[in-house]
Formats: structure tokens, C-alpha cells, sequence
């Protein structure tokens, strides 16, 4: 299965959300970016911080909700603003959640963006974010969903410019794809004045985990003697092009590794 392209996103039902709460500057951003294309724009957002949170959900809380279509018999969870706006006391995956099941139920968005981020999403990042978590889960209801995030470094100011200028035209080409139904879009700003940018790069998922000299390398590395040799890909790691790129990376929900399927295989042959 795949998503359908999508050439005129300004008919378009848009949901986002993020993992930095709903007051956090980025999301204020993209709502207004958004909103110079197409009116149709409501914001499910956390009530508080819950960046890290990965594609967790408050398990007791979604229960209690199951079933349930009025956000009104929930007031210590969910917080009305107005009508495009709506506050969950929960992680990003329940903000999806409580919006797909009660506030949008019969009338789901055409796309999710999640975002704007403070803070990459990148290499081994995406396991811990929330962000990349909501795009997640609206994949998994089966909407076209795209993670946004803006990286900066330690003691940096962040620097909007980029994200500003370039979004909304990034956000429409990638709908103008066809994606498998089990991929979800990863965009990451560099954190440079815009005279600075290179340009975009189309990356795969990089790796940082086992830096020279870091406690994690000289631990891991000598109890398990991993390799770590570089993987050929046609695509630059993510990674590496951040500093003066955009960079955009297609995830796949599906963890299957098929060449660990294989080497399974092979250990478990005289036994299966």
C-alpha cells in the first residue's frame, strides 16, 4: 500500500502537533507558516515539555478513553482553547491519539506534521523522540505524516530563518510522492543564517552512537567488539550533511532487518 500524492495541499485537513508542549515557539511557527496556505490547520499538542518520549502513550489514560468521542468527559486530560486549538496532558502519541479518536473522529486530517522541534531528530536520535513518535503513530492510522525539526547546538540561539523561508515548499513536494503507507517523512533544518545553506540533502538515517573516545565506544566496543565499519548507501548519513543542509530522510515503521533474518537462518539451520 502507499499514500497517495497530494499536489494542492491548500485543500488540505492539517493536524499537528509536537513534543515540546503546545506554548513552545516551533509549533507557533509552523501553525503560522501553515496557516498563510490554507485555513484548515488544528493544533493537539502536549500540555507540558515531553520531549524524549519516543512513540510512548500513557497506557491507563487511553484506556480510560477508549471508546469515549466527547473531550468533555475528560476535562483534567484534554484543554479546549477555542476550536483549533487543544491542550492533552500526555505524550505526543496520545495527543495523536486523542485527536484521531475524539476531536477529528469521522473526519480525519489529510496530513500530520509534528514539529517544529527545538532540537535535531537524527541518527539514532529518532529512537528517543517524541516528534518522530506522533508521526509515528499517524502512519499507523494510515495518514501521511512528517516529522520537523530544527537543529542547534549546546549554549546556541536557535535561528528560525531556514525552516521559515523553506518549509511549506518542502512540505509540498514531499506530498507530491507516492510512500509506502509504512513510511513516515524526517526534515531537519541546520541551525545557519540563510546565506549559509548548501542546500538539500536526501539522507539515510546516519549513526552516531559509537564516537571515538566517548565512554559508550570504549565500553561497548571492547565487551562486544562491535563493527563498526560504515555501511555503503548511495545516500550521505543524516548526520553528516545537518551543519549547512537540510536534510530529509524517509523512516520505515517496519523494523524488520532482513539481513538479520538471514544470519538467523543460517545459526538456527540444524535446529528448525
Amino acid at each position: 500500500m502507499h499514500f497517495k500524492p497530494e499536489s494542492n495541499i491548500e485543500n488540505c485537513r492539517i493536524l499537528i502537533t509536537n513534543d515540546d508542549g503546545i506554548d513552545a515557539y516551533g509549533i507557533k511557527l509552523l501553525e503560522y507558516l501553515l496557516l498563510k496556505i490554507t485555513p484548515n490547520v488544528l493544533v493537539v499538542a502536549p500540555k507540558d515539555e515531553k520531549s524524549g518520549a519516543g512513540h510512548s502513550l500513557t497506557s491507563d489514560k487511553m484506556r480510560s478513553m477508549f471508546g469515549h468521542t466527547s473531550i468533555a468527559e475528560f476535562p483534567n486530560d484534554i484543554f479546549q482553547y477555542d476550536s483549533y486549538h487543544y491542550a492533552v496532558d500526555g505524550t505526543p502519541c496520545d495527543c495523536v491519539r486523542v485527536a484521531l479518536n475524539m476531536i477529528m473522529r469521522g473526519n480525519y486530517p489529510d496530513l500530520i506534521i509534528s514539529g517544529i522541534n527545538n532540537g535535531r531528530n537524527i541518527a539514532d536520535d529518532v529512537t528517543y523522540s517524541g516528534t518522530i513518535g506522533a508521526a509515528m503513530e499517524g502512519v499507523l492510522y494510515g495518514i501521511p505524516s512528517i516529522a520537523v525539526s530544527q537543529f542547534v547546538k549546546k549554549g546556541e540561539e536557535v535561528n528560525w530563518q531556514i525552516a521559515e523561508k523553506y518549509l511549506i515548499e518542502i512540505v509540498k513536494k514531499v506530498r507530491q510522492g507516492t510512500f509506502s503507507a509504512d513510511t513516515l517523512i524526517n526534515i531537519n533544518f541546520p541551525n545557519i543564517p540563510t546565506d549559509e545553506l548548501r542546500g538539500i540533502e536526501i539522507c539515510r538515517q546516519g549513526r552516531r552512537r559509537f564516537v571515538e573516545g566517548t565512554v559508550e565506544n570504549s565500553l561497548l566496543c571492547t565487551k562486544f567488539l562491535l563493527h563498526t565499519e560504515k555501511e555503503e548507501s548511495h545516500y550521505p548519513d543524516d548526520n553528516e550533511k545537518i551543519d549547512k543542509n537540510i536534510t530529509i530522510t524517509a523512516l520505515k515503521i517496519n523494523l524488520t532487518d532482513d539481513n538479520g533474518l538471514e544470519e538467523l537462518e543460517k545459526v538456527f539451520a540444524q535446529t528448525i
